[in-house]
C-alpha cells in the first residue's frame, strides 16, 4: 500500500510564494507518511493568457535553478517524491521568448530523477497554449519507484488516449497528471470523465492534481485500475491523501483483461 499526496493549489505570480507554500504541503504530507506528494502544472507561477511571453521566460529557470534546487531540499529533508510543474528555460533562446511546460520528478534523496516537457500543448476551446510554450518531443519514460512503476501525462494530454495507452504498455501502474486545467462549459465533466476513462481502459490508477482558483476548476481526483474515483477535492485549495494498492490493478486485469486482448494489427494508425 502507498500512500500519495495531491497538493491543489492556488498558484501565485511570485515563484517565492509558491515555494512557501510548497514547504507548508511537505510538511503536511510528511505528517501524513504520504511517500510522494505531486503539485499541479505549471506550479512554479501563475500564467495567465495575459501574461507577455518575455515575462514568463524571465521567470523561467533550468533544471538546475534554484526553484527546482529548494524542492530538491525539502523532498531529501522529508524523505518523500515529489513532481512539479515549472517553467524551464531552453538550451537556445526562442525568438518569441516561449519556453517549456515541464513537469519535474525528484525522489526521497532530493535527486531529479526525471522532468517531461509537454508534448500536446493546448490549442482549443479559442486558447493557444502554442503561443506561449514550446512543445516537447518525446513522452515520459515510466520509472520504476518504491510505490510503483510511474507514468506522466499533463493536463490536456488526457484528451490524447494514446498517451495513456503507451504509458499502460511500458508497465506504468500509477499515471501523475499535473495540470491547470481551466474552467469553462462541460470542462469540469471532461475533466472527470477523462480521469475515469484513462483510468479504466488501462487497468492503472490516474491522479490528477489541478489547480484551484484562478479560473482553474480544481477538483483534483484519483481513480483506480476499474476507474472508481477513491479520492476528489473540491474547487478550491485543497490537500488529499489516498492510498493505492497496487495489488488492485493485478485484480482488475484479471477480470478485464481488454489492455491484453487488443488487436492493434487491426487499427496500425491510430
Amino acid at each position: 500500500m502507498t500512500r500519495i499526496a495531491l497538493a491543489q493549489v492556488a498558484v501565485q505570480a511570485s515563484p517565492n510564494d509558491n515555494l512557501n507554500v510548497a514547504k507548508q504541503y511537505f510538511d503536511q504530507a510528511a505528517a501524513s507518511k504520504a511517500a510522494v506528494i505531486v503539485f499541479p502544472e505549471t506550479f512554479m507561477a501563475l500564467s495567465p493568457p495575459s501574461m507577455p511571453n518575455r515575462e514568463r521566460s524571465d521567470l523561467a529557470e533550468p533544471l538546475s535553478g534554484p526553484f527546482v534546487g529548494h524542492m530538491k531540499d525539502w523532498a531529501r529533508q522529508h524523505h518523500m517524491w515529489v513532481a512539479f510543474g515549472i517553467f524551464e528555460r531552453p538550451a537556445l533562446p526562442d525568438p518569441q521568448f516561449r519556453v517549456y511546460n515541464t513537469v519535474v520528478v525528484v525522489d526521497n534523496r532530493g535527486e531529479v530523477v526525471g522532468s517531461y516537457r509537454k508534448t500536446h500543448l493546448y490549442d482549443a476551446f479559442g486558447f493557444q497554449e502554442s503561443a506561449m510554450f514550446l512543445a516537447g518531443e518525446r513522452l515520459w519514460s515510466p520509472l520504476d519507484t518504491p510505490f510503483g512503476r510511474l507514468g506522466l501525462m499533463v493536463c490536456y494530454e488526457l484528451r490524447f488516449p494514446e498517451i495513456a495507452r503507451s504509458l499502460a504498455l511500458d508497465g506504468s501502474e500509477i499515471i501523475l497528471v499535473p495540470s491547470a486545467w481551466y474552467g469553462g462549459s462541460l470542462k469540469e465533466f471532461h475533466w472527470q470523465l477523462l480521469i475515469q476513462a484513462r483510468a479504466l481502459e488501462n487497468t492503472v490508477y490516474i491522479a490528477g492534481c489541478n489547480q484551484a482558483e484562478n479560473g482553474f476548476t480544481g477538483r483534483s481526483l484519483v481513480c483506480d485500475p476499474l476507474g472508481l474515483p477513491i479520492a476528489q477535492a473540491s474547487e478550491t485549495t485543497s490537500f488529499l491523501t489516498v492510498d493505492l494498492d497496487l495489488a488492485r490493478i493485478a485484480s482488475a486485469r484479471h477480470r478485464l483483461p481488454c489492455v491484453d486482448q487488443r488487436r492493434p494489427a487491426l487499427y496500425p494508425g491510430s
